[in-house]
């Protein structure tokens, strides 16, 4: 596939650059985030798959409050996160931003992240289009990537959806996320299209903000084994949507295939070795792989009673 070319767009400023936060039965310390974000960012976009009548008016009083200027969007069923996230892109697009950041309702944002990206962009030769942050993991207790590697920013092949900073000059020419995958490894799939076009993706070494990754005690286990704790449902989406976009990219990036698989092994043992409710995961895990070689996509539907055992949950 050819290679994109362009001229290289204006740093991102408060000005040319918005936040898109996806929300789903956000939790009470979603306010303290909010005023975060609120305060790195003058435009903020929420797109809502879900919450109370009692968060909707919480928000409306405390974005009432902000000198930030933020637009709510309610959708009327959880649509998924990547067609959340294609909502947000698309505000950003057709309100001409230059850049867009998108983040999880979790995460805890440094004052200084927009700040430490924007120097990274401005002093580096060539210039990320593609920018993502470092974090300190919760679920491991440690930060993502060292940062005693000497650069400010190292090249990845992959990045994480929440904390990525995007050219939207790029959303034309590389399309949106994939709608079909509804949650878990949609940023994946869409950093590997990225590289396929020959663009590189970039991770600041300075840890920008905290991110909270399935659940968060894993890493009192042995090191081999500190995987973050996830529902049947999420491990469903996990191996269904790995699987496919390993189909996809193999002869691009076998390396990275191969690691996956790696992850996913592990991943099974673990659930084996070291978490509750194993049958249902490990038939999650069945179904899911079988939907991947099957192609069959898009929200699971009906959610099967071993998967599902309360819908009304959001699948952490």
């Amino acid at each position: 596939m050819s290679r994109l070319l362009f001229s290289a767009p204006q740093a991102p400023t408060p000005a040319n650059c918005c936040a898109v936060i996806v929300i789903y039965q956000p939790d009470p310390q979603f306010f303290q985030r909010l005023q975060l974000w609120s305060t790195g960012f003058k435009h903020l976009i929420i797109i809502s798959n879900g919450a109370s009548s009692g968060f909707y008016s919480q928000l409306d009083q405390t974005i009432a409050a902000m000198s930030a200027n933020i637009t709510l969007q309610i959708n009327p069923e959880n649509f998924g996160v990547a067609k959340a996230l294609n909502q947000g892109l698309a505000y950003a697009l057709q309100s001409k931003f230059t850049w867009v950041i998108t983040f999880d309702q979790d995460t805890l944002i440094y004052p200084y992240l927009l700040e430490e990206l924007t120097s990274i962009y401005s002093n580096v030769e060539e210039k990320p289009l593609i920018l993502g942050c470092n974090y300190w993991h919760d679920a491991l207790n440690k930060a993502f990537v060292p940062q005693d590697v000497g650069a400010a920013c190292i090249e990845r092949k992959t990045l994480i959806s929440s904390g990525t900073l995007l050219w939207t000059g790029l959303i034309p020419r590389l399309g949106l996320l994939r709608e079909d995958y509804f949650i878990d490894s949609v940023d994946h799939e869409f950093a590997l299209r990225a590289r396929r076009f020959g663009l590189k993706l970039w991770m600041s070494t300075r840890i920008l903000m905290r991110q909270s990754i399935g659940n968060s005690h894993t890493f009192q286990r042995p090191a081999l084994f500190r995987i973050p704790e996830h529902t049947a449902l999420r491990k469903y989406y996990i191996f269904r949507n790995c699987l496919t976009t390993m189909l996809t990219y193999w002869q691009d990036e076998p390396a990275w295939c191969l690691k996956q698989c790696a992850r996913l092994l592990l991943e099974t043992l673990t659930i084996i070795g070291f978490e509750q409710h194993k049958l249902n995961k490990l038939y999650a895990i069945a179904l899911g792989i079988s939907h991947a070689l099957l192609g069959k996509m898009a929200q699971l539907s009906p959610c099967p009673s071993r998967i599902c055992p309360d819908a009304s949950q959001p699948p952490n």
